[in-house]
């Protein structure tokens, strides 16, 4: 009987771990991180720039990790410890194309419209410029070389690709009396996109999450929001 038992439990056991899917989580790269707030944060916690941002990177990948371990198979370049990993990273980003468009696309091989470019309209005969709202577009990638998508999909055995494409802290300086008493909004903004094994565009978002301008702590603002963070991109995985 406890044989028995034992094997039907081994057999569940089995097919939870076959039944889950296989997840890739690529980093953003340094060139890609924003932080409008990095000297008072850095000065307070007493590191680098660089530091500072290879503690976010790193956090924020454990913790998207974390959100997800225990209903999916996931990798990571950065928990990878191992040299192909590493140089697989430093390859993926060096052949990645950076493009703002709409939040949800239909094809990652379409960019948007020529973002950034102010449109132009015709008001009382006379051509007039409207400057284009870009805050809220989504910073999206695509691969120089196709073959690239294959190989990692090959390599990692990745249902799913999920690239962190910018990173971005930002101060909330609308309000000049919040900003001189220091009592202003910041922003943590965490582009990203999702891949299906074909290559195929699923889905892409901003996540996002706001703080005080009076946290300057590092660790609090890795272990504090940046969970916020990886949950809203964990729920996207399809």
């Amino acid at each position: 009987m406890k044989k028995s038992i034992s094997f039907i439990f081994l057999f569940l056991m089995t097919l939870c771990v076959f039944g889950q899917k296989n997840i890739l989580i690529i980093p953003f790269d340094a060139k890609m991180y924003n932080n409008q707030e990095s000297k008072a944060i850095c000065e307070y916690s007493g590191v680098s720039y660089d530091k500072s941002i290879e503690k976010i990177r790193t956090d924020l990948d454990m913790h998207i990790y974390s959100a997800l371990k225990d209903s999916m198979n996931v990798s990571s370049m950065l928990r990878t410890y191992t040299t192909d990993a590493s140089t697989d990273m430093e390859v993926v980003h060096d052949n990645s194309v950076y493009y703002q468009s709409d939040k949800v696309v239909d094809d990652i091989d379409k960019p948007s419209k020529k973002s950034g470019a102010p449109n132009s309209s015709i008001i009382a005969g006379e051509v007039v410029s409207v400057v284009t709202d870009n805050s809220e577009k989504l910073m999206n990638v695509k691969f120089q070389d196709p073959q690239l998508f294959r190989d990692l999909i090959q390599s990692y055995q990745a249902q799913y690709i999920v690239y962190l494409t910018q990173f971005e802290l930002l101060g909330n300086y609308s309000d000049p009396y919040a900003v001189a008493e220091n009592t202003y909004l910041r922003a943590i903004k965490v582009h990203y996109v999702i891949y299906n094994s074909l290559g195929k565009f699923v889905y892409g978002n901003i996540a996002t999450t706001t703080f005080s301008a009076k946290v300057n702590d590092l660790d609090q603002i890795c272990d504090q929001y940046l969970p916020r963070i990886a949950k809203q991109i964990a729920r996207r995985i399809p």
